[in-house]
């Protein structure tokens, strides 16, 4: 009774074509949804040019960044909004299997913070591609100001003696 079945190469498989297994049609929708979108604005030259280097989570110092991230979205939408700053600090720590995409984080954070994801996006991308060829996993950038804080407190403190 079996024997049709699996030489057709079973039932599941017709039936599960086009779809990812544990899936709904609604997942797979607006994730090809996403992706149109994406190869969109990619022909449009919406994403910087940096968006295509990979960046390794595990050399950067989230410790570090998690500050400015919540410092910029605060600055960027005028108000402090720890969904906002939740989402994107999900995102950089548990990148999906395919590997973290600037392009992604874009469009997903849009909805929250509109046209001020792409300015938020590209600096974030920034931060991380310095901060994974650091030593201790901290965007250059953010070494120099902290330096330049010390300098003038010292300056300060001299100035008080």
């Amino acid at each position: 009774a079996f024997g049709g079945l699996a030489r057709s190469g079973g039932a599941s498989a017709h039936f599960m074509s086009g779809f990812f297994r544990g899936s709904s049609t609604e997942q797979v929708k607006c994730v090809n949804a996403d992706q149109k979108l994406i190869r969109s604005m990619e022909k449009q030259g919406k994403f910087p040019q940096h968006f295509t280097k990979k960046v390794d989570m595990s050399k950067v110092s989230m410790d570090v960044l998690r500050p400015w991230i919540t410092k910029r979205i605060t600055e960027l939408l005028g108000f402090e909004d720890d969904i906002v700053v939740e989402f994107c600090m999900t995102h950089l720590e548990k990148p999906p299997e395919k590997g973290l995409d600037p392009k992604f984080l874009q469009i997903n954070l849009t909805g929250f913070m509109e046209r001020k994801a792409a300015p938020f996006c590209s600096e974030l991308w920034t931060h991380l591609l310095s901060a994974q060829e650091s030593p201790v996993g901290v965007p250059r950038d953010f070494i120099e100001e902290k330096k330049d804080e010390l300098r003038k407190k010292r300056e300060e403190a001299e100035r008080v003696e």
